[in-house]
């Protein structure tokens, strides 16, 4: 098993691609940006719900001209065969729902033909206990990387360039109560803005305290 630490270089965070870099995710980030120079060919993101799993994967599909992108409950023994014709598997959202035979031959193949292995889910696979004890050990083998929740900062960062981008200068206040009341993930944010911004466009009414408090109440 490799643990990876990277030292988070800067303060300010940026945005690439709906995906915000900060000191809660820039482990994962640098990894992925420093593909194909892994230590590793196999490899686990893990992080709560919402923290950005499925986001960093976008980022290295655009990366590899023939990867694929699977929701782990999706797949089946036909993956074992698609593995000669890609150089990558994403499997997403992975919560022991794949066979233990069948994760096990997807690994020994992708072994065999030296492809990229992504696998995305919430706790780190080395936190399962796997009846199959051959693929605990291949498990075991992976770098495993964790994300976590974005921070109240970073949440402050996105809210506030989602409404500069639109010329709206928004109340501190108003930024501190969004942050309270909405789960704390991209996901949840990002469609939280949206829903925001479609609300004000439809009713023609300014952004408020009374408007936020419409769509959280919805």
């Amino acid at each position: 098993m490799s643990q990876l630490v990277f030292k988070f270089p800067f303060k300010i965070k940026y945005y690439e691609q709906d995906f915000y870099v900060s000191s809660n995710n820039f482990p994962a980030y640098k990894l992925i940006e420093s593909w194909p120079n892994w230590p590793g060919k196999w490899l686990n993101i893990f992080g709560a719900a919402g923290s950005g799993k499925t986001h960093l994967s976008k980022i290295l599909d655009k990366k590899i001209n023939k990867i694929k992108l699977i929701e782990a409950k999706n797949v089946t023994d036909k993956i074992i065969e698609e593995l000669n014709y890609i150089d990558c598997l994403i499997i997403d959202s992975y919560e022991k729902n794949i066979e233990e035979k069948l994760f096990y031959s997807i690994l020994n193949q992708s072994k065999h033909l030296e492809n990229y292995i992504v696998v995305n889910s919430i706790p780190a696979l080395t936190k399962s206990i796997f009846e199959l004890k051959d693929l605990q050990s291949r498990l075991n083998s992976f770098i495993h990387i964790g994300i976590e929740l974005p921070t109240d900062d970073l949440l402050q960062v996105i809210i506030s360039k989602s409404f500069s981008d639109k010329q709206i200068n928004l109340d501190p206040k108003i930024s501190e109560y969004i942050i309270k009341n909405v789960d704390r993930s991209y996901e949840k944010m990002f469609k939280f803005l949206k829903d925001v911004d479609e609300l004000s466009l439809s009713t023609g009414k300014s952004i408020n305290i009374n408007l936020i408090k419409k769509v959280l109440n919805r």
